[in-house]
């Protein structure tokens, strides 16, 4: 009997589905988080290996994720919180140099795509070739999938966690960001945002955008009052 996991799914050309975060090491603040550069010094050098990254909302799995590719041309990246837009039959490619799967716990519970993503695995394991990086909000043993062998599969590589930045690290990120995006965020409108607003990085990242394009509309230097001007504080 065909073990329907192992089964070739129909090829479908694969579609430019990108992780949403678009941001470099250039930006990326590692705060308390461990192995990160073992896990980049083994997609530099193409190891044959499997990351399994978790940690909550906005503690920089996709900046991590989109990072990572671009250190590697060719990478195939997929975020599946928007899987829903497509097939599983997309994910039916042959794997390159680095796979990156982002927010994997979105397509836990859909049988289908739980199917695609192990025929996957099993196609990188038995290639034994490449790199895989796969996230999610979850740990490996926490992730709700119907089959327990996935979770298996999900806890067989090495684990890395993020952890929230925290203080300072988030003012350091926040400037970051902002000098990459071809504006100064001043230390003093980083520390207020941080200490005043609300939410996890990635809500801070979002203000920060409104700060970007309000005082490109104004053109006007960033400041404390201009910041909470904006973001009505």
């Amino acid at each position: 009997m065909k073990d329907p996991l192992r089964e070739k799914i129909p090829h479908q050309e694969a579609l430019p589905l990108k992780i949403q975060d678009r941001g470099g090491f250039d930006t990326f603040v590692v705060g308390t988080s461990a192995l990160i550069d073992q896990l980049k010094s083994s997609v530099s050098t193409g190891e044959y290996e499997f990351y399994f990254v978790s940690g909550p909302k906005g503690s920089g799995k996709s900046h991590l994720l989109s990072a990572l590719s671009r250190m590697v041309s060719g990478a195939f990246c997929v975020d599946m919180c928007l899987a829903g837009q497509f097939s599983p039959e997309f994910i039916d490619v042959r794997l390159p140099a680095l796979t990156l799967i982002d927010n994997v716990e979105a397509i836990a519970g859909d049988e289908q795509w739980e199917l695609a993503l192990f025929a996957l695995f099993n196609r990188w394991y038995d290639s034994q070739r490449g790199m895989l990086v796969i996230s999610s909000s979850e740990t490996f043993d926490k992730v709700p999938f119907l089959r327990a062998d996935l979770n298996t599969r999900m806890g067989s590589g090495i684990s890395v966690r993020l952890n929230p930045l925290e203080g300072e690290d988030r003012v350091k990120a926040l400037m970051l960001r902002a000098k990459s995006r071809g504006f100064t965020l001043p230390e003093s409108a980083a520390a207020f945002m941080v200490k005043h607003c609300r939410g996890n990085m990635s809500d801070l990242i979002a203000m920060l955008d409104q700060i970007d394009n309000a005082q490109l509309q104004e053109m006007r230097g960033i400041t404390v009052p201009f910041v909470k001007k904006v973001l009505n504080i």
